[in-house]
């Protein structure tokens, strides 16, 4: 997945940008991939969980040796320590902020009517073409596609209100 496309949509709502119904179907077609990022986003978090606590047991306050460098073993290894803590920081923030967006998504979504859930979820979380969709739900593609767009406009519109 696009990395810079996850952080223009994440900035759609932090800036309170007005999404339009394109951005919308973007990601909506891509709400999987928000769910593996914050799953990777968790697994880089333990690796530097990992790494901080290596990190401090290499420290050896017994054997400190003064010498005439500019920083000295322990207080690199605390600066280490305080950068991996840093970068822990940031990855946490990240993923609350991406966990609250496909809670704001999946909010709106929860609140359509079922005929709309499926339309939106055919469409674009299985990525169904309009032939299975009018199939599986017993209706003509062009009244689908008008529930469609008037889904996600009302979808829009929930977004919107929740800024």
């Amino acid at each position: 997945m696009n990395t810079n496309y996850v952080y223009q949509n994440k900035d759609a709502f932090s800036q309170k940008k007005v999404l339009n119904i394109k951005e919308l179907e973007s990601i909506l077609k891509n709400l999987k991939q928000y769910e593996a990022k914050i799953k990777e986003i968790e697994i880089q978090i333990e690796e530097y969980k990992d790494m901080q606590g290596l990190c401090l047991k290499g420290i050896n306050y017994e054997n400190i040796i003064r010498t005439n460098n500019i920083f000295s073993k322990t207080e690199m290894q605390v600066m280490e320590d305080t950068e991996l803590q840093n970068k822990i920081e940031l990855l946490e923030y990240e993923k609350r902020h991406l966990e609250r967006f496909i809670k704001r998504v999946w909010n709106a979504i929860d609140s359509l009517t079922e005929l709309e859930k499926q339309i939106i979820q055919k469409k674009y979380i299985e990525n169904k073409i309009w032939r299975y969709i009018t199939f599986d739900i017993n209706l003509e593609e062009r009244q689908c596609r008008e529930i469609k767009n008037k889904t996600l406009s009302k979808i829009l519109n929930i977004l919107k209100t929740s800024d």
